[in-house]
């Protein structure tokens, strides 16, 4: 390891994405858009956000937020505190509004992922999944088909190269300090939660090296989409 900070390659499409596809916003497509009658009115579509325009549906919200309720209550949280809720319920919408913000940003960047890539991404996803039967039952249980797949691959290989573009990666360093108090943090917090012995930071070293890289490419994608709100028309009706 260098003392002075080791320098990062590009990062990977899972890095990148999942550092922007919080709660699965992205994936699920919120976006209803509004349509005009036959005289050229504009006719308003209930939702819970319009992003320049592009309206973000109330059902995909109170999906999203029926999920990180689930998530926060397995975690011990207690949501049926008003306050926690509220909490939860601008998190949600947040996500949202950002991951409309930047798949807006991408369309307009002109990116496309090449149907090479695409089935490149899909023939992994079948490995991993087992198989092809294994992966059919995969769909099934999260209510997807090849054709969904494909369009959501689409779109996350498009968000990668969009992000690389934009984000300077390659300035990420960790250095020996950083996770040296990397780990002083996590020891003291396991053994706060009770934990009777903790691995050694020699152990955990390359882990830590690891979500130090990823807490900073996160903050990097914070820092684009702070940028492109900035610019944008966002107005929330929940």
């Amino acid at each position: 390891m260098e003392n002075k900070g080791s320098k990062v390659k590009d990062v990977s499409i899972v890095v990148l994405v999942l550092a922007v596809l919080v709660m699965g916003g992205y994936l699920i497509s919120g976006r209803v858009g509004s349509t005009e009658t036959a005289k050229g009115a504009e006719t308003k579509v209930a939702g819970a956000a319009t992003v320049n325009g592009t309206v973000i549906s109330k059902d995909i919200f109170d999906t999203q937020l029926a999920a990180a309720v689930a998530t926060y209550k397995a975690q011990g949280v207690d949501v049926t505190d008003a306050a926690k809720l509220a909490t939860i319920k601008t998190e949600v919408l947040t996500n949202l509004t950002n991951n409309e913000v930047l798949n807006q940003a991408v369309v307009a960047s002109g990116i496309k992922a090449t149907p090479e890539d695409i089935e490149k991404q899909f023939q992994a996803i079948v490995t991993q999944a087992g198989g092809t039967d294994k992966f059919k039952d995969e769909l099934v249980k999260n209510n997807l088909t090849e054709e969904k797949l494909r369009d959501n691959l689409a779109k996350q290989l498009a968000t990668q190269t969009y992000l690389l573009q934009n984000i300077d990666t390659k300035s990420i360093t960790v250095t020996d300090g950083e996770i040296a108090q990397f780990y002083a943090d996590y020891s003291k917090a396991q053994t706060a939660a009770g934990a009777k012995t903790v691995p050694t930071l020699k152990e955990l070293s390359d882990q830590i090296k690891q979500q130090i890289i990823v807490n900073k490419q996160n903050a990097l994608v914070a820092t684009l989409i702070a940028s492109l709100r900035e610019k944008a028309k966002i107005e929330t009706t929940i």
